[in-house]
């Protein structure tokens, strides 16, 4: 394979995820505008409280999605589910953008909201597991955990492309103009950036490794998986637990965490946010180098461990009020989430026969996501207004991050697991 081509995979399949990420979370860092627009004035913690649902059941049908796309990938071909997807999350995201608020079409707005984050759920559902599974079957022997941390860092780019867009709103425009028609314009930008990925993904043939699965291909991959890939899927749901809500904490709740119980500005909450994010790259471009280098096992050991003994410690300085405590708080575990999406990345490939691959990673990635990610800002704004302590979603990550350590200590032991390339990767 040529490095141009493999250049080329690489850039398609980045820039979607790039874009598909941007869609997803602008809607996080736009919760506090969007529950005032769409629910009735009145008590503030209930209405983010219902933004925060939509945001979840979102998520309710990720595994519908991911078994969809993750179908066509293995009977059809990785390039043709990655580019439905990328479709179909444009369309919804442009969708949000043209919505009426509460004030003109009462709770026909927050209706029509729901069906779009159902599309955008849907589409996501076959996105990240599809674009790295394309990534991993072109990358070069010993580059595996390089490649796939740039698909990896595109995603990241694409949330702080998110929190940026947050900042210059909440900077430029006063609080009316936002709510008046400043908040459409992130959403509107949606459909072009979906086009120019698509376009990029229809110009790429599909992988050499799918093409060498012609007499493998079974009718039903999910089937097929669920009898020969049951503990892959375990292993990787579970690992995929703490990554998901180590990473929508960290992305989805923590803006709103710093307005709301900590008393920053928007503009302060955005800056912070969006120098988590930039961490969380490093941590995953550190990540990819470290995989090509050393073991599995022991990288995602020190993940899960990282980020169990300092995400309390990190929430207890962001307690302290301002800026500069904000930052220093998520630096110190943003680390780690980013190191531990590195592994989920390549732990996807290293598990799984290529002709259930797609099914596999995405059904097992976004039942464990749904469970634990999409419903982590609301059960963390539940667990404080609940307990009236801002520390209890620390602990909750705690408990799934020490999870993930078991997890990664039981079910990585054996000596070597199939590559995607079939090479051996040392577990």
């Amino acid at each position: 394979m040529s490095q141009a081509r493999e250049r080329r995979t690489v850039v398609a399949a980045s820039i979607g995820n790039l874009i598909e990420a941007y869609d997803l979370f602008l809607y996080a860092y736009l919760a506090s505008t969007l529950a005032d627009l769409f629910f009735p004035a009145g008590d503030r913690t209930t209405a983010l409280l219902n933004t925060f649902a939509i945001f979840a059941v979102g998520f309710a049908v990720r595994p519908l999605g991911g078994f969809f796309f993750g179908h066509i990938g293995d009977r059809f071909g990785r390039r043709s589910a990655l580019s439905a997807s990328i479709l179909l999350m444009g369309v919804s995201t442009l969708a949000i953008g043209l919505l009426p608020p509460y004030e003109t079409a009462g709770a026909l707005g927050a209706v029509l909201l729901l069906v779009c984050r159902l599309g955008q759920g849907f589409s996501v559902g076959g996105e990240y597991t599809g674009a790295n599974i394309l990534v991993l079957e072109q990358a070069a022997a010993g580059r595996a955990g390089r490649a796939t941390s740039v698909n990896l860092v595109a995603g990241y780019l694409g949330v702080a492309a998110a929190s940026t867009t947050g900042l210059l709103l909440a900077t430029v425009l006063t609080p009316a103009e936002l709510a008046g028609w400043g908040w459409r314009l992130p959403f509107l930008v949606a459909g072009p950036l979906a086009l120019v990925g698509l376009y990029l993904r229809l110009r790429l043939p599909d992988t050499p490794a799918f093409a060498a699965t012609g007499g493998d291909r079974v009718t039903f991959p999910l089937a097929a998986a669920l009898r020969a890939a049951k503990r892959a899927m375990l292993i990787y749901g579970g690992w995929q637990m703490m990554v998901a809500l180590g990473g929508f904490l960290l992305f989805g709740y923590v803006s709103s965490y710093l307005i709301r119980v900590v008393g920053l500005d928007s503009a302060g909450a955005y800056v912070a946010s969006l120098i988590a994010v930039l961490t969380a790259v490093a941590g995953g471009v550190a990540g990819g180098r470290l995989l090509d280098r050393y073991p599995l096992r022991p990288v995602a050991l020190a993940a899960a461990a990282g980020l169990a003994v300092t995400v309390v410690p990190g929430f207890l300085l962001i307690g302290r009020g301002g800026v500069a405590a904000a930052v220093a708080g998520q630096m110190i575990w943003a680390v780690f989430v980013g190191l531990g999406a590195a592994v989920s990345a390549v732990l996807a490939g290293v598990l799984f026969p290529v002709h259930l691959r797609c099914t596999a990673a995405a059904v097992a990635y976004n039942v464990s996501t749904t469970v634990v990610g999409g419903t982590a800002p609301y059960v963390s704004v539940w667990l404080v207004a609940r307990s009236g302590s801002p520390l209890t979603p620390a602990w909750y990550l705690v408990i799934v991050a020490v999870a993930g350590l078991a997890t990664a200590t039981l079910g990585l032991r054996r000596p070597a697991q199939a590559s995607p390339r079939g090479a051996a990767v040392t577990a």
